[in-house]
């Protein structure tokens, strides 16, 4: 899995005792041993998938009714959002970790959902029975289990998907995944005779940290190891332990995906992180992917891999029979809702130039623009997130702020070409279905129901964009678990100060809380609220 994320849930690490010999005993199931943290994945989300699925020409299930299968679902941390945010849906989860499984029904249950089952099953017990998917999710599961549990992952797509449905598939990648072997081998070699899991995880971040500490650091060897070290100091035990301590997991190229699916009646559809960034590669690079074409998009999407050392792939495929539409120009955004969290920002005088200004993008990209209708576009974006406007209105709010202009058409095409330039660079999400969330504070602000009852335990809540988001202190987190509708801003002052007070004088109080909030406190939680996609619309 990435560096900097865990995985949505465990997966089957055995099949039927038939077919492997291998008891299938739940206690002995790893997932069980160590629960592996569970969140939501914006990059699995139906809605994103249906809309990379619409603009390549295929017709998607509308979210209100579709059927969602998620393999290797955990304790629901994924599908859980969804099933909350489209009550009519029908959504099912199958884990082969009873722990995880009864936990998700606690927290489904918790929210009153019926829409939403959860099963402890294993992979290779899925069957027909269970009808066609839309939508089928498989998520940290690939890489990590044994090549006949991955042919019936792949058998599964291909019995259990709709007409127009579209599968998910994420595993380690080649060439990237080679350098990340390269810090496997010495932890798995230091811990090939511990067993206890803690243990294991212990022994194998002191191994890594020697051997990495002593190489030389010029060398590609030594500064492999140092970058792989840094970011393993990064991750959680549950996710090390699971992720890179697992001894058969194992890293693959595209085109053995694609080609392995293509034998259960399946094709490329593109990758969940649409559009790839990548692709707007610069200077030799694009030289290089030109030679290519674009005739066959798998093979530049490997040639993509070999060009930048891709280590992980969130695969999309679709049914062999289906029809899809490549091709893409500026008009391609028309059908729909566009939005991004930008910012103009202040540029230095050595680098100011006469009609040019700078906005930046929560991915950290500052983009100069000099277009006025750009400008403009962009500002209307800023201040409409985390809501999206459509392609449509956003033209005309661009259009009507920045004033008369001489050729009001070719100023429209110019913008439109401005905003797909900046949408293939990825700084630009697109929805079929606008997202539900506010994006303005009403008198009694209505946080998310889930992020209400997460932020009672946790710091990490969903948000409204299906992302895992930090609350960064106890005080937002007892914030937001108040805003449920029936306070304005002054009842949750008085309250948030109630909370306070009753900390302190309990004696529990952790080290830094305030002993008082003020009003201007509050008001700023609230936009931090709104900002992080978490008010109810």
């Amino acid at each position: 899995m990435p560096a900097t994320r865990s995985t949505a849930g465990s997966s089957s690490r055995s099949s039927a005792a038939d077919r492997r010999g291998q008891m299938n005993d739940v206690a002995a199931n790893p997932y069980d041993a160590v629960a592996y943290p569970g969140h939501a994945f914006s990059q699995t989300h139906p809605a994103k998938l249906a809309t990379i699925a619409h603009i390549h020409g295929m017709s998607p299930a509308p979210m209100a009714g579709m059927r969602v299968l998620e393999l290797g679902c955990g304790s629901g941390g994924n599908l859980i959002p969804m099933a909350l945010r489209f009550p009519r849906a029908d959504f099912l989860g199958i884990d082969l970790s009873r722990s995880a499984v009864e936990l998700a029904r606690r927290n489904a249950g918790a929210l009153g959902l019926a829409n939403v089952a959860f099963e402890q099953r294993d992979i290779m017990d899925v069957s027909a029975a269970l009808g066609r998917f839309d939508y089928i999710l498989v998520h940290g599961v690939y890489s990590w289990v044994p090549q006949f549990v991955r042919d019936k992952i792949l058998a599964i797509f291909g019995e259990l998907l709709a007409p127009q449905g579209v599968a998910y598939v994420s595993y380690n990648a080649l060439p990237g995944g080679h350098l990340r072997d390269i810090a496997r081998d010495v932890m798995l070699f230091h811990t090939r005779d511990v067993s206890e899991p803690l243990e294991r995880v212990r022994t194998a971040r002191a191994a890594l940290k020697s051997f990495a500490e002593a190489t030389d650091p010029d060398s590609f060897y030594g500064a492999a190891l140092r970058k792989r070290l840094q970011q393993v100091d990064e991750l959680p035990d549950a996710v090390l332990y699971h992720d890179d301590l697992n001894p058969i997991a194992r890293a693959f190229t595209v085109h053995e995906v694609v080609s392995a699916a293509a034998g259960h009646g399946l094709k490329f559809l593109a990758e969940a992180s649409f559009p790839n960034q990548f692709g707007t590669a610069g200077g030799a690079a694009q030289q290089l992917l030109a030679q290519v074409g674009t005739e066959d998009p798998l093979a530049r999407e490997q040639s993509l891999d070999l060009l930048i050392g891709r280590s992980f792939r969130e695969t999309l495929l679709c049914r062999t029979e289906v029809a899809l539409r490549r091709e893409m120009d500026a008009d391609s955004l028309s059908p729909y809702h566009l939005s991004a969290y930008v910012r103009q920002v202040e540029i230095s005088e050595q680098e100011r130039r006469p009609g040019v200004d700078r906005f930046q993008f929560q991915q950290g990209v500052a983009v100069s623009i000099d277009l006025d209708s750009c400008k403009a576009a962009l500002r209307a974006l800023g201040r409409a997130w985390p809501a999206s406007l459509g392609h449509g209105d956003l033209i005309a709010r661009a259009l009507a702020e920045i004033g008369p202009v001489a050729d009001r058409e070719r100023e429209a095409v110019r913008l439109s070409e401005a905003l797909f330039a900046i949408f293939k660079a990825g700084l630009l999400d697109i929805r079929l279905e606008p997202p539900q969330v506010a994006n303005t504070i009403s008198e009694r602000p209505v946080a998310s129901r889930l992020a209400r009852r997460q932020a009672e335990s946790s710091s990490e809540v969903t948000d409204l964009l299906h992302r895992a988001v930090t609350l960064d202190s106890i005080v937002v987190r007892k914030f937001v678990c108040l805003m449920d509708g029936t306070r304005d801003a002054e009842a949750l002052l008085a309250d948030l100060n109630l909370f306070l007070a009753e900390a302190h004088a309990s004696g529990e109080a952790p080290p830094g809380l305030p002993k008082l909030a003020t009003r201007d406190e509050v008001l700023m939680h609230l936009e931090d609220v709104a900002r992080l996609a978490l008010l109810s619309g």
